[in-house]
């Protein structure tokens, strides 16, 4: 029986991909319905491999790439598996097209194969996990201040900053007092044009904890780390001893001009 403690970790890729025997997948399904946290994980690794796929144009995928994308994602689980599974594998190998499999085998290598994700990794998969309406939020609420009496309530012991980004239309939909990769977290959204989400993080800690960014920009003296999976844009941003971020699917430019917007309130 799976055991709802030792969570899936990357049998959820497996499970995805239809690696699966008959047996496991009873198990793995079981587990899911008693496993907030795995379900979560599943829905993240879902929207990583949508986002991928949609996001490059291309030719179709040659066989031979495919198998080396393949053997390359079996060599970072440490797992080995017999020719007859190979049909399994390439079950939405067959229908993606060569850049999107590259950029979705590089994404899942990043969020899931990595025993230690980096900072943006995290906020990536903690994206993914609010637009799924897994990770819920503590309080639903448009009210800044009520937000951010939550987090002093709640023990978040930096300054929080929950401003109304109505005149960038997007509306406060409330917060969460959340962990990023084990420290506190100040975790807030927003709903904006077409139904973008836009997710803003606050926690203690420097820039220079993060991967480097080949899109850095400088704002009214303030420095902007940027980042991109797929669709997705991350901003990062040092405000005192408190690093801000924003991350939205919404056109890049635009959760760029966003995080503007939001440092200069401070």
């Amino acid at each position: 029986m799976t055991d709802t403690v030792n969570h899936l970790g990357a049998t959820l890729q497996d499970f995805l991909d239809g690696r699966l025997d008959d047996t496991r997948q009873v198990e793995v399904r079981a587990h899911l319905d008693g496993c907030p946290q795995c379900r979560g994980e599943l829905e993240a690794l879902r929207w990583v491999r949508d986002v991928a796929l949609k996001q490059l144009p291309g030719e179709e995928v040659p066989p031979a790439l495919a198998d080396r994308v393949t053997a390359a994602l079996d060599a970072a689980d440490g797992r080995t598996r017999p020719a007859a599974s190979w049909t399994s594998r390439r079950r939405w190998w067959q229908w993606a097209t060569a850049g999107a499999v590259l950029a979705a085998a590089a994404l899942v290598l990043l969020l899931v194969s990595r025993p230690r994700a980096n900072l943006v990794d995290a906020v990536t998969r903690d994206f993914a996990t609010y637009s799924s309406g897994t990770l819920a939020l503590d309080l639903r609420s448009s009210d800044g201040a009520a937000v951010e009496s939550l987090y002093a309530r709640g023990g978040v012991d930096f300054r929080t900053r929950v401003f109304d980004l109505g005149m960038m239309q997007y509306r406060l939909v409330g917060g969460r007092i959340h962990r990023l990769r084990g420290r506190p977290s100040a975790l807030f959204a927003y709903r904006g044009p077409e139904g973008r989400d836009l997710v803003c993080q606050m926690y203690e800690g420097r820039l220079a904890e993060l991967p480097r960014s080949d899109d850095v920009r400088e704002h009214n003296g303030i420095t902007f780390q940027v980042y991109r999976a797929g669709r997705l844009t991350l901003v990062f941003w040092q405000e005192g001893a408190v690093v801000c971020v924003l991350a939205s699917d919404a056109e890049s430019e635009a959760v760029i001009q966003l995080a503007y917007a939001k440092a200069a309130k401070a």
